[in-house]
């Protein structure tokens, strides 16, 4: 949980790659990567029959049994599919391809198998990713002389790297910025007047990425400290006539 000192940025930009770049992914070996609400195509044979049985198999781990998520008669007009896919399955009868609409859930292997290949289909390897949401900063600071602490935090996704940038360019290599936590931190030892700018961080993994901006304007704390003397003066001015009114108040009763 953040202490009272942490503030929420207002975002001034946001930028969203989406997670979906084509209207189908398709692997490019034995492993294919896809994020979650989007469809992968699992190609079928280079050469299909007239007659017999075909299977698109699944398990979650190497030594789980085999599921069957369509069972496909050659000569049937329809296939037949688990109903736990059967609203995210497209089976395409004409060259035995699965088009599935992912879920997490969907993550493991899968192959099509021929009746009679029995245990000699081709496993392919699916990697399910939630995309990024839109990242949160949150900065504890902005006074000058002390260390500025901006969070980048994604609350949904998995974030495989963490990029900050200072007025569009990469920070300059120095002390004075330092990062942690796999950098989602970023801290600005001894703030001065030319860490004014605009900051951003972008995040992103397999699936997608999201960047975010801020302007953060570093205030003079010597400014601030004068202000809240002045404030304490006034305060104090004002106690002080009140009280006086109120001694004179009962004074003028008292007689």
């Amino acid at each position: 949980m953040r202490s009272a000192g942490w503030v929420p940025v207002a975002l001034l930009s946001v930028g969203i790659v989406s997670a979906c770049q084509s209207t189908g992914l398709a692997p490019t070996g034995d492993r294919v990567v896809g994020a979650v609400g989007c469809t992968v195509v699992f190609p079928g044979p280079e050469h299909i029959d007239t007659t017999g049985v075909v299977r698109w198999e699944y398990k979650q781990n190497e030594n789980d049994p085999e599921l069957t998520v369509v069972l496909y008669y050659v000569a049937s007009p329809n296939p037949e599919i688990l109903p736990e896919y059967k609203d995210r399955v497209v089976f395409n009868m004409s060259d035995w391809s699965l088009g599935l609409k992912m879920q997490l859930a969907d993550q493991g292997l899968y192959r099509l198998r021929r009746e009679e290949e029995e245990k000699s289909g081709k496993w392919i390897k699916l990697e399910v990713i939630e995309p990024l949401s839109k990242p949160e900063l949150f900065r504890n600071s902005s006074l000058a002389g002390s260390t500025i602490e901006m969070v980048c935090n994604v609350t949904v996704g998995r974030v495989d790297s963490y990029q900050w940038k200072k007025d569009h360019k990469p920070l300059p290599r120095s002390d004075h910025y330092q990062l942690s936590w796999n950098n989602s931190v970023l801290l600005i030892l001894n703030a001065i007047q030319a860490d004014s700018g605009c900051y951003s961080c972008k995040v992103t993994n397999e699936v997608s990425e999201n960047e975010t901006s801020l302007e953060l304007t570093i205030s003079d704390s010597s400014a601030v400290v004068s202000n809240g003397v002045i404030w304490g003066v006034v305060i104090t001015a004002v106690i002080t006539a009140v009280i006086i009114l109120v001694i004179a108040d009962g004074n003028l009763y008292s007689e």
